[in-house]
């Protein structure tokens, strides 16, 4: 019984600490330079956030965040932007690194033309949407140059959502106020919601214990290297001959999308198989080359005679003259 009550009590803490002056409170003691108020659309972002089957998502991103939190972090600092945007994903795509929405994706949710404007790959064999890093480099370059143009943050984030146009299209019909609150209104769906979004993402990344979510083990090692390759390899032969699991490959190399990393490219390794390949890598690229490489580079097609036969022209008679009579 008492631990019945217990629990009860338990459940009550909780609910109570997604109230509205709870949230309110917290939302003043976060660390940001982007402006982060309170409104009911933030608490129905974070009532999800604490509910499933959000909530368990919750968990999982903590854990995600241990691998990925150095790439944004770094990204950021070098460009000078404030740090808060490192949740951005969290909204975009839950950290789900292989998401695709329509035309984006990636963590960042980049589209094919935004990826190619800015000197990602997009190919059959690699897709540099879905690599971390790269990813990360052009996301934060893009928001930085949407700030320089719009000036704000709030109007940053729904740019980077919806395109800048949306934005200055918005601020023109709101009589040219450049207050997010003010001319979201005037937005289209997705431009008007990222920005509640972002708020509450920041708010339950750094207040989980509140609400009874704790972080799942990372799927994904912290510690982790690059290797530049010398020749073109599969996956499979790296796994064989460094004993990485396959799937553990795959999700720290998501942009090699046949599982073939062309030669001169990285490949991403835990921390402490990064020597086990430089030690081994002329086995790795001899593996069961047959097997896993099954491209050809040049083939020799047999010598053959073809002989082409004479078409015979017809000959035309001449017609003959009509009789004399």
């Amino acid at each position: 019984m008492k631990k019945y009550l217990l629990l009860i009590m338990m459940h009550a803490a909780l609910t109570l600490s997604a109230q509205p002056d709870a949230v309110m409170a917290r939302l003043e003691r976060l660390p940001n330079i982007i402006e982060m108020p309170y409104s009911e659309a933030v608490q129905e972002c974070i009532d999800q956030y604490t509910k499933e089957p959000l909530k368990s998502r919750v968990g999982v991103m903590l854990g995600l965040m241990n691998s990925y939190m150095a790439y944004f972090e770094e990204a950021l600092e070098a460009n000078n932007l404030p740090l808060e945007l490192r949740y951005l994903p969290v909204v975009l795509s839950r950290l789900d690194v292989g998401k695709k929405t329509g035309d984006a994706a990636g963590l960042w949710q980049i589209s094919v033309r935004d990826a190619q404007v800015n000197g990602l790959e997009v190919n059959s064999l690699v897709d540099e949407r879905l690599d971390p890093v790269r990813s990360t480099e052009m996301a934060v370059e893009r928001l930085r140059t949407l700030y320089m143009s719009l000036g704000d943050w709030s109007l940053t984030l729904a740019a980077y959502k919806g395109g800048e146009t949306a934005v200055t299209k918005a601020v023109a019909r709101a009589g040219n106020q450049r207050d997010f609150w003010r001319i979201c209104g005037y937005l289209p769906e997705e431009a008007r919601a990222v920005v509640p979004e972002f708020i509450a993402a920041n708010y339950i990344m750094t207040y989980y214990c509140e609400h009874g979510i704790t972080p799942s083990d990372g799927t994904l090692p912290r510690e982790t290297d690059t290797v530049r390759v010398k020749h073109r390899v599969a996956l499979e032969q790296v796994e064989a001959v460094c004993e990485v699991p396959l799937a553990m490959l795959r999700k720290l190399n998501p942009q090699y999308r046949a599982g073939i990393v062309p030669e001169g490219y990285a490949l991403r390794l835990p921390e402490d198989k990064a020597l086990n390949f430089i030690r081994n890598e002329s086995d790795v690229y001899a593996f069961q080359a047959d097997k896993f490489l099954t491209q050809r580079t040049t083939v020799v097609a047999p010598k053959t005679q073809t002989t082409v036969k004479k078409r015979r022209t017809p000959v035309r008679r001449r017609r003959g003259r009509g009789r004399r009579r």
